[in-house]
């Protein structure tokens, strides 16, 4: 047996800084990373104190401290770069916004800061007190942060839900030929989720310029880090993937912009993407204004031993050493320091016999809650029109015609990638020549290659660089090759996709996920969940479930003319089936939250969706033959704001009663929430109860008889919908 050690790709490097890096430094450079350091601090004690006085509703995270990992990054970085914060992202936000605003060879000291900074501090204070002129407008409060002309994506308060955003950012801006970077900042308890390694194993795949920076405090909470990573340094996760990585000493500002403009502009062959790990310390708990020593899990001379490496002082030490600021010019920086952020408060706040309070015309205005949700389908469609040009129905049009469900689905995404160069599809398999397992992406990665890309088997990984790439200008579609797999990647769709639009003001996120229902097929039930009641769970989603291949086209481009997220639910029972379109391309829109009757009647409705509008007319077909006409609704829009209850109600007036038939099991069900608003909405109008039609309440078995007797029959259907007739007659 022979051993021997094995090569590695990944170049893992400390970086240190002399009294000589500082002094080749332009001294404007070294006077505003003191006024940053300086700034952010007084910010962060004064959210300290507003917090305690009760001005300040939820935790606040402060990073005193850890002033210099931000404004060194900030000041390698150039214009266009970005970057994705944490929950502990107050001094992220700063550096970047303050130094965006900069002018070229600005020098604070004689000059002071610039109105537009002053404003960016209001700004910022505005938020973290949930006001309306927060950069949020209040929503995201302490730890959802964002200024994308400043180039701050957004801040994140899940540990490394943000590295595969970031990811996408960066990709996105590779793919549109910009010149830019992305700096990504993480704890060190993020270095243990999985998301890390899938945005990391992306970016080194996709060579995406992203750095991800391990900004090290020591603790996780209240967890060392000895008591949590293996390995001997956090940045030895960077070997694991090829990537390289610098080690730097966090409370050293020069030394990380010095690291920072190494990885970034540095090496050859380049450095990006990578890792920094940057070891650093918060002087505070990991909330509030205690020491982590009031707790128990660390000393105080822990804390006096870091507390004697402050940033602050070893800035003003070597400028004053190299007589680039004496103790006047150091007091001028303070000075401007403490006037912007009192200016801020004074903005925020008014000062009454009683103390500080917030007045009523600072607060955001509850109706304006649902603002931003949601986006208008108002965008261009592949042929240049808008849905507001004129939604159509296949009655509306001459439908000549005839396909496969699964030929819709390939060809009106390749009308979007042919028309429309911002269009990238996604997912695992999707670039294979018969278009995955399922032929839905047939032909288009030949017909346009580098677009259509096959992914790792990284739902969560894959989903959140989406996301990412819609911010920063892309337009993806992404399959999900079976619903049970969304829940792999649920933080990425529902905590990121859903939300981060809206929290952030309104901010659009084109993206459409794809995904297929397998039911009835013998899947098993890892891969038998049914997607339209879990995705409705969460705000923010639109989720779409057409059932023939016109609708499938329409919706698919209504779809892809928002801003928001948007769930297309595809059962594989109907990819063989065939529907009539027009001729020529598949341009035509379907409104989005607008039902379609299918079936007229008088005696009972039945709302279905999906594979079950077939077996409903079905159903409606038996029951004809009993004298009970039966009215089938195909829903086609399912989220909660999208279900149209007014075609519903006009139903109802007719035949006053309702069934609500679908595939999934009642537990994963959309009949309970629909027969419950209809009983608000149309109580008077219903002679009975609503029958619901769905599977059991259990997971979905491999078996061909038992997954049979999982799926409700037309018969069963057919008895449901005639029990609830008969309750009016």
């Amino acid at each position: 047996m022979k051993l021997r050690a094995l090569a590695s790709a990944s170049r893992l490097m400390s970086l240190t800084v002399t009294g000589g890096d500082w002094a080749r430094q332009e001294p404007a450079t070294l006077r505003w990373m003191a006024q940053l350091l300086l700034l952010i601090r007084r910010f962060e004690e004064t959210v300290l104190e507003l917090a305690a006085a009760g001005h300040v509703h939820g935790p606040v995270h402060s990073a005193v401290g850890q002033e210099a990992v931000a404004v060194g990054a900030a000041l390698a970085l150039r214009p266009g770069d970005r970057i994705m914060g944490t929950h502990r992202s107050h001094h992220h936000y700063l550096a970047k916004v303050l130094t965006a605003l900069a002018p070229a060879a600005y020098d604070p000291l004689g000059t002071g800061l610039t109105p537009e900074m002053h404003e960016a501090v209001r700004v910022l204070l505005a938020e973290v007190m949930g006001l309306a002129a927060g950069c949020s407008g209040g929503r995201g409060g302490s730890m959802h942060l964002s200024h994308p002309a400043a180039g701050v994506i957004a801040t994140d308060a899940i540990a490394g839900g943000g590295t595969p955003i970031a990811t996408g950012v960066a990709w996105a801006d590779l793919r549109l030929g910009r010149e830019a970077a992305t700096l990504c900042f993480i704890g060190d308890g993020a270095v243990y989720q999985g998301i890390l390694h899938e945005s990391a194993n992306l970016a080194a795949l996709w060579k995406v310029p992203v750095a991800f920076v391990i900004e090290n405090n020591q603790y996780a909470v209240a967890t060392p880090v000895r008591e949590t990573c293996a390995a001997g340094r956090l940045s030895d996760v960077a070997a694991a993937y090829g990537l390289s990585a610098v080690r730097v000493d966090g409370m050293d500002p020069l030394a990380v912009m010095l690291a920072v403009r190494e990885l970034l502009r540095g090496g050859d062959p380049p450095l990006l993407p990578g890792f920094i790990e940057a070891e650093t310390y918060r002087y505070y708990h990991h909330s509030g204004t205690l020491a982590g020593s009031a707790f128990g899990y660390r000393t105080v001379d822990e804390e006096n031993e870091w507390r004697a490496r402050d940033p602050i002082s070893r800035c003003g030490e070597q400028l004053w050493r190299t007589g680039l600021l004496d103790e006047a010019g150091g007091a001028e920086l303070r000075g401007y320091a403490d006037r912007c952020v009192a200016a801020a408060v004074d903005a925020c706040t008014e000062r009454r016999a009683t103390g500080l309070v917030v007045p009523d015309r600072l607060w955001p205005d509850p109706r304006t809650l649902a603002v931003g949700l949601r986006h208008d389908c108002v965008g261009a469609g592949p042929a240049g029109a808008t849905v507001r040009d004129g939604a159509v129905e296949a009655a509306d049009l001459a439908c000549t015609q005839e396909i496969r469900y699964v030929e819709a689905i390939a060809g009106v995404t390749g009308r979007w990638l042919e028309r429309d160069a911002r269009v990238v599809v996604l997912g695992e398999e999707v670039a294979n020549a018969d278009g995955g397992a399922c032929g839905a992406t047939r032909n288009l990665a030949a017909a346009f290659p580098g677009r259509v890309i096959n992914t790792p088997v990284s739902e969560a990984g894959f989903t959140g660089l989406a996301c990412g790439a819609a911010l920063a200008g892309l337009h993806p579609v992404v399959e999900i090759m079976f619903p049970s797999f969304a829940l792999v990647a649920a933080d990425q769709l529902f905590n990121q996709a859903g939300q981060l639009g809206w929290i952030h003001g309104g901010i659009p996120v084109p993206l459409v996920a794809r995904t297929r229902v397998a039911a009835g097929l013998g899947y098993g039930a890892r891969h038998g969940l049914h997607p339209a009641a879990l995705f409705s769970l969460f705000p923010g989603w639109r989720v779409v479930a057409p059932s023939t291949p016109f609708d499938y086209i329409g919706l698919f481009n209504t779809a892809m003319s928002c801003g928001s997220p948007t769930l297309v639910v595809e059962h594989q029972a109907l990819y063989p089936r065939k529907g009539m379109v027009p001729d020529g391309p598949p341009d035509h829109f379907v409104a989005w939250g607008k039902a379609r009757v299918v079936r007229p009647g008088r005696h009972v409705t039945v709302v279905a969706y999906s594979a079950a509008v077939m077996d409903a007319l079905e159903a409606a077909r038996l029951l004809a033959a009993d004298g009970i006409e039966a009215e089938v609704i195909d829903l086609r829009s399912l989220d909660a704001a999208g279900t149209d209850y007014a075609t519903i109600g006009a139903s109802l007036e007719r035949t006053g009663c309702l069934a609500v038939v679908e595939h999934a099991p009642s537990c994963a069900s959309l009949g309970p929430r629909i027969a419950a608003e209809c009983q608000r909405r149309f109580f008077d109008a219903l002679d009975g109860p609503v029958a619901l039609v769905a599977g059991p309440d259990v997971p979905l078995p491999a078996s061909k008889r038992l997954e049979a007797a999982c799926i409700p029959t037309v018969a069963d259907i057919a008895a449901a919908a005639a029990r609830a007739a008969r309750r009016k007659g």
